[in-house]
């Protein structure tokens, strides 16, 4: 389901805009981040799974730790994982772990974070990365909530909330043969689309401010600010990166800056 809702309810407004300061997910003023937020706080206490989609950058990661924030697991674990940062054979091995002498190098047993996330939230950032091996075995313990430690003979229950992320279209991924259908259709229970930052320009003057303040503190500098012709310069930019790169610009202005 992919989810468009009229008004914003103003009493939870309050209530996500508390929760989404606190891990740092800056909604912003425009009507579609808005809607956007008050559904993933609708959703989080439900036990369904959501994808999240966006082009990197977007803050597919701080939407997510919003949705466990809000949820009832939010005393659980949030335990994120790049599924296009590990080769095939560790990607299986992170995220269900094995049994010593399971391969070479296997000298001691490991716990997966399917393991290690119980009663929590497992964020898979980048899902479509994952190959078709891994994606099956994906598939298992969203239908039974079991699954095998590599090289292990017994079934370990897990109990997780499973946020996915990507930045690719899925359903011509589909087509492509590449993912799996089935697949697709447990994870996309509920879709939650993140706008690039060049649609969303009126919000860069309150992501910029957010970020001066984050690194000046951390910088220990105060009475930092931003002259109306720079701030002009960054509402006029494209920001490929999206929020990341505007985060990493701010971060490097703050650094060099020799005045206030």
């Amino acid at each position: 389901i992919s989810v468009s809702l009229g008004q914003v309810d103003s009493a939870d407004a309050a209530r996500w805009e508390e929760l989404a300061d606190q891990v740092g997910f800056v909604v912003g003023s425009t009507q579609q981040m808005r809607r956007l937020a008050s559904i993933a706080y609708k959703i989080a206490p439900k036990n369904i799974n959501v994808l999240i989609h966006g082009e990197t950058g977007t803050g597919k990661e701080l939407l997510a730790r919003f949705i466990h924030a809000a949820s009832s697991r939010s005393g659980g674990k949030f335990v994120a994982v790049n599924c296009g940062a590990f080769p095939d054979n560790l990607l299986e091995s992170e995220l269900f772990g094995h049994e010593r002498g399971a391969f070479t190098g296997a000298v001691n047993m490991r716990r997966g974070i399917f393991e290690l996330a119980n009663g929590g939230t497992l964020f898979l950032d980048e899902v479509g990365e994952a190959s078709l091996a891994v994606q099956v075995k994906l598939l298992r313990v969203l239908e039974t909530g079991e699954f095998m430690r590599i090289g292990g003979e017994k079934p370990i229950r897990t109990n997780v909330r499973l946020i996915a992320a990507t930045n690719v279209d899925l359903e011509q991924a589909i087509k492509e043969k590449a993912f799996r259908e089935d697949l697709f259709y447990r994870l996309d229970v509920v879709r939650l689309v993140l706008p690039p930052l060049r649609k969303r320009r009126e919000d860069i003057p309150l992501l910029v401010s957010h970020f001066v303040q984050k690194y000046a503190k951390a910088a220990e500098y105060s009475g930092l600010r931003v002259s109306s012709e720079c701030l002009r310069l960054l509402q006029n930019y494209d920001w490929p990166g999206n929020i990341r790169e505007l985060a990493n610009t701010i971060e490097q202005a703050v650094a060099l800056c020799d005045g206030p």
